[in-house]
């Protein structure tokens, strides 16, 4: 029966990516995190900074460098069609600090490949560092990653943390959870199992040789996972480096979280439209296991939306199933969630009590229906240009 075929294809669809996330969560669940000892970074490294209109937050976070004895001259601003005195700013503190305008090409990747062709004719480093400018690390973290880098010769992604306030609302409770699950806990099974790590964004370390001949200038408005996929598919899958910790905040004004939210969801859907397929066929091409992994990962949707399609179908599907007489859908789909949602739990308890209690966990089905608008503009009014989120560090 037509009806069933459909409802099966659909079950399979959505159980991948729930086996796919339960997976990697039971292998985080069952590793040991190991001492990695590193010797002090021999050579130089170049902190690559890109920024627009970042006039309210530069000076702290170019001033917590310095005072972790960051030379200014290892770090690169590039004030990218600024309005305001970013520009000045910086270079009152010592920095390098180069200017970009234009109108046409806008957004984060051409900012990097102006900074990365500014260095070609100048004086490349061994290892490129790129930070965001609303980012906090220390100086024991970098040498981490940068000794990591050189070490294996790869990019190499440290671990991204967002912090929220005292006072943070339920939705950003639940929002640095979802980002310690994406960017913790799943990187490091990733990592166990030897595939390719998903970058993002910031504190990202890359051995000249593979950044130099990366194509940044794009307008993926998540260039941080094409970046990664491009890295991998040139012979250089991304590493991942837990004890290199960088920092940034959620923002506090609720029209610039939105903004924020729906350019990375809309980014990371619209890429698992495009680099999908092309990853799955390359793995079959090249027989590499490797990019059929990454094509997996990435494939995962933002959790919040695998929620709501995995709910609403198991709703859908037990319905339509009591009418035709036909459950094959259901068993397929109610198991996935079934271990999906048990292992969420368990990763919950394990690493998320600090970012939410029992009874917000319990709320998250709230916190999912909030954003069913982003998912729905994704559809009809699809955000295609990269747009500054107004944050300050706390």
């Amino acid at each position: 029966m037509l009806l069933n075929l459909i409802m099966v294809i659909i079950a399979i669809l959505i159980s991948v990516p729930l086996m796919v996330i339960a997976i990697e969560l039971f292998i985080t669940l069952f590793s040991k995190a190991k001492a990695l000892e590193v010797p002090e970074f021999q050579g130089a490294y170049q902190i690559l900074m890109p920024a627009h209109n970042e006039a309210e937050i530069i000076n702290q976070t170019l001033a917590d460098l310095l005072e972790a004895s960051i030379l200014p001259s290892s770090i690169l601003i590039v004030a990218d069609n600024c309005t305001d005195n970013t520009a000045e700013i910086a270079r009152e503190l010592g920095v390098t600090v180069i200017e970009r305008l234009n109108e046409t090409h806008r957004g984060k990747g051409f900012a990097l490949d102006y900074g990365i062709n500014y260095l070609k004719d100048n004086s490349p480093p061994n290892i490129l560092i790129i930070l965001d400018s609303d980012c906090q690390i220390s100086s024991e973290s970098l040498n981490v990653l940068a000794s990591m880098c050189k070490k294996e010769d790869r990019p190499t992604q440290a671990l991204y943390l967002m912090r929220h306030g005292s006072g943070a609302s339920l939705k950003q409770r639940v929002a640095s959870f979802a980002w310690l699950v994406k960017n913790k806990v799943r990187p490091i099974a990733v990592n166990k199992l030897g595939l390719p790590v998903t970058l993002t964004g910031t504190g990202m370390a890359f051995p000249w040789h593979v950044i130099a001949d990366i194509n940044v200038a794009h307008g993926n408005i998540v260039e941080d996972m094409q970046l990664g996929i491009d890295c991998t598919l040139n012979g250089f899958s991304p590493v991942f480096c837990e004890q290199a910790v960088v920092y940034s905040d959620f923002p506090d004004q609720v029209e610039a979280e939105q903004t924020q939210r729906t350019r990375w969801e809309h980014g990371h859907l619209l890429t698992i439209v495009q680099q999908v397929p092309i990853l799955l066929k390359q793995a079959i091409f090249q027989k590499d296991w490797r990019l059929f992994g990454l094509a997996l990962d990435v494939g995962v949707p933002p959790i919040s939306l695998l929620v709501l399609l995995s709910f609403s179908c198991l709703a859908l599907f037990t319905i339509v199933s009591y009418a035709i007489s036909s459950f094959s859908a259901l068993y397929i789909l109610f198991p996935s969630v079934l271990i999906f949602s048990g292992m969420l739990i368990v990763i919950w308890y394990k690493f998320g009590r600090d970012y939410l209690t029992l009874k917000d966990l319990l709320s998250i089905p709230l916190y999912v229906i909030f954003k069913i608008s982003i998912y729905v503009t994704f559809v009809f009014k699809r955000q295609k240009d990269w747009i500054r989120t107004n944050r300050i560090r706390k």
